[in-house]
Order: structure tokens, then sequence, then C-alpha cells
């Protein structure tokens, strides 16, 4: 049996593709204000997150002041891992985050991290390649176009939170 390259895709490049962020039932846009090493094993780090929520933009109606994260992280200790996604949080640092819920003991299905800006930035460029997206690509996304004009608005109000006051 056969299989083209276009058809192989990595495991953990699932958490790539715009379903992901489209189907997360909470997106939201904090602080993180404490982490706490849940377990170690020489292979895997568990941490949990208190994320102070600075803004929600998809959520089920009520709008929590904090939300945890449980996730996989690593240090110089314990590596990490092929396949991720792990994330190194630290108090302070600005989140935007797709996922389940603002108590998810699973992973997030998405998290990016960083300063305002660099939060910034990676929104301008999540929403201008969707823009850009053809029918293939949208389906390689496992997405429609009424997804991609829902996640074009989730994109404007990220956008409209984290750019720069004038």
């Amino acid at each position: 049996m056969s299989i083209g390259t276009s058809q192989v895709v990595a495991a953990n490049m699932r958490s790539f593709i715009e379903a992901v962020r489209r189907k997360a039932a909470v997106v939201y846009v904090g602080s993180v204000k404490e982490v706490r090493l849940l377990t170690r094993t020489k292979f895997d780090i568990k941490a949990r997150a208190v994320v102070d929520i600075l803004a929600v933009v998809r959520g089920p109606g009520m709008n929590p002041r904090e939300a945890t994260i449980e996730y996989s992280s690593f240090d110089d200790k314990t590596p990490m891992l092929e396949g991720g996604p792990q994330y190194q949080l630290r108090p302070g640092v600005k989140v935007v985050v797709f996922a389940n819920s603002f108590a998810s003991p699973i992973p997030p299905g998405y998290l990016l991290q960083g300063s305002r800006d660099e939060l910034l930035q990676r929104v301008v460029a999540f929403r201008d390649a969707l823009r850009q997206m053809s029918t293939d690509q949208l389906r390689v996304h496992e997405i429609d176009e009424g997804d991609r004009r829902i996640q074009l608005e989730l994109y404007e109000k990220l956008y409209s939170y984290l750019r720069p006051s004038k």
C-alpha cells in the first residue's frame, strides 16, 4: 500500500491545524500568576499554572477571573520531548489559551505565550494565513468557509484586545 507524502502527517502536527483552535470552547487572554510542579519523571514534568484572565474571547457566558492549565513542561534535568507540545510557563508571562474549559485537567488545545507584542504578531499571522487559505488548504485544516468566518472574527477580537493603546 502506497501513501503519498501529502497524506502523511506527524501526530504532533495535529495541534497546528486550524480545527484545533476552532473547536476550542474557551479562548482567553491571561497572565500567568503562579506555576506549580505536579510530578516529575525522567521524561516529563507535569505542571499546573494559575492564570489571571484579562479577556475572554470565546466562552460559555461566565467570565471567571482565574483559570488553571495543566500541561507538560521541561527543564535542564528533563529534556524536551519530541512530539510536544510542552511549555515553560513563568509568572508574568502573557498567554492566549484555546481550551475546553477554564479549569482544564487536560492540556490546552493550543497555547501561545510571550509578550503582548509577540502574541499580537502570532494572532496577526494566524489571521492572515487563514484569510489566504485555498479551499484545499481549508480541507487540510479540517474547517470550512463558515469556520473560517468564525475564526477570523475571533482573531479580530484578539487583535483588538492585544493591539497597543493609542
